[in-house]
């Protein structure tokens, strides 16, 4: 199956508030979902295991902020849309219906 969406969330050290954001974005073949993990401490690293989700961990090196991650994440994309939201952000059911009516406009 085709990847429509891509999600990229940059995060930093707010486990708690990613998993909610991961927990509300819909189990869909066609979403793929790039956690860019911004150096954050080693005990608020992203622990977590779904489909179609990749974890990148970025080294202190890497790390230049939000921005930055978001461009690493743009790099490893492979939906046809781009969405990006922040890891204390989260998606009220039926969220992507309304992006699903548009979606070969």
């Amino acid at each position: 199956m085709n990847i429509n969406y891509t999600i990229i969330i940059p995060h930093y050290n707010t486990p708690k508030l990613l998993y909610r954001c991961l927990d509300s974005i819909p189990n869909r073949e066609d979403i793929q979902i790039i956690v860019v993990d911004d150096n954050s401490d080693n005990d608020k690293r992203p622990q977590i295991s779904k489909p179609n989700l990749e974890i990148v961990y970025l080294s202190k090196e890497e790390s230049k902020g939000a921005g930055r991650a978001r461009n690493i994440g743009l790099t490893k994309a492979a939906g046809e849309w781009l969405i990006f939201a922040d890891a204390d952000d989260f998606y009220l059911n039926g969220a992507l219906d309304l992006c699903d009516k548009y979606l070969k406009t």
